[in-house]
Formats: structure tokens, C-alpha cells, sequence
């Protein structure tokens, strides 16, 4: 089960990748590309965490 949401949360990372590479194009405030990146690296350390936890 851990490799699956750790599967899942790199799809999602991968998503919000994207979106923000769109967003960029319409030049997005400062302000949402640093929550988002801080929303994306917390969703990667719970990856780890769970990636570890299966192990």
C-alpha cells in the first residue's frame, strides 16, 4: 500500500508541476508559486514518510 501513494503522490507532484508551468505563462504572483511549492514538498516528505513506513 505504501507504494501506491507514494506512486500517487508523484503523479500529483507531476500535476502540480504542470500547473504551475501554465500558470507561469500568465506570470502568477510570488506569493502562490511559493505556496504551492510548499504545499508540493510537504505532500513529498508524507510520500517518504509512507514510503518508509511500507518498507
Amino acid at each position: 500500500m505504501g507504494q501506491k501513494i507514494f506512486l500517487d503522490s508523484i503523479y500529483q507532484s507531476m500535476q502540480d508541476s504542470a500547473q504551475q508551468v501554465r500558470l507561469s505563462l500568465g506570470r502568477p504572483s510570488s506569493r502562490a508559486t511559493r505556496q504551492q511549492a510548499l504545499q508540493q514538498v510537504s505532500m513529498l516528505k508524507a510520500a517518504k514518510e509512507a514510503q518508509q513506513i511500507g518498507k
